[in-house]
């Protein structure tokens, strides 16, 4: 697992995507996946060629980079509320907010400006080309050769958007982040610590996905250690850039 992650921070950076040019790699990749393959969007909604909502306005893009070709992998969004715009939601508040238990995760009981969502997870196709790894917005599960050449199971590129939105969690200060996912997806991520608290019942929404939530606290404290090594790396990156922004 170290060497795994050591390849990870060899081949890939994160970078915020905190100029349109780069926002605009983002919703390319997005139309790629969500419109032109999976068919999630109506791709004649988006002639540009640019998969994007109402909710891209005041959410922050995150890009991985393949360092030595300088190509845009993926991307994830971090979708947040604002304290000066109460009437701000997110989009599972307007699209998913019926799978929510309240006795699980009370919505209605957060703050705005307290928590955030993660969503738009999608993988380049490029990197997507081995046998079966087409049909999904990005790959998490079935061994695959490494940059290295070498075979893993691990999902670099999968885990890395993930851990880059956990990290503008946990800088911005935000209490909670949710997410719409797989049930086998959140069980693939708790064996790497990174451990989501299920919110509610699986509803079809692009195929099963349950509402999950996760706290910096739960995080943070059960990551395994090469996780968190890569955690930190991408914390690391991410903070410096905003701090030049």
């Amino acid at each position: 697992m170290q060497e795994v992650v050591n390849n990870f921070k060899k081949y890939f950076s994160v970078r915020l995507a905190d100029t349109q040019e780069l926002r605009r790699e983002a919703f390319k990749i997005r139309y790629e996946v969500f419109c032109d393959e999976l068919g999630f969007e109506d791709k004649d909604a988006f002639p540009d060629g640019l998969e994007q909502d109402e909710f891209d306005v005041t959410s922050d893009h995150l890009l991985l980079v393949h360092n030595s070709t300088q190509a845009f992998a993926g991307t994830v969004r971090f979708a947040h509320t604002s304290v000066s715009e109460p009437g701000q939601i997110l989009p599972l508040e307007k699209y998913c907010r019926h799978a929510f238990d309240p006795v699980l995760f009370d919505l209605d009981a957060q703050e705005r400006g307290t928590f955030g969502e993660v969503s738009r997870l999608a993988v380049s196709p490029q990197f997507r080309r081995r046998s079966g790894e087409r049909g999904k917005p990005f790959i998490f599960e079935g061994a695959r050769s490494d940059l290295s050449g070498k075979a893993t199971n691990f999902p670099y590129i999968a885990i890395g958007l993930y851990l880059a939105a956990g990290s503008l969690c946990v800088l911005n200060k935000y209490h909670y982040v949710v997410v719409m996912m797989e049930p086998k997806l959140a069980k693939g991520l708790s064996r790497v610590g990174i451990q989501f608290q299920q919110a509610g019942e699986p509803i079809d929404y692009h195929g099963l996905r349950a509402p999950y939530c996760i706290s910096p606290e739960m995080l943070l404290s059960n990551m395994i250690p090469p996780v968190r090594e890569m955690f930190d790396a991408i914390s690391n990156e991410l903070a410096e850039q905003q701090s030049s922004s």
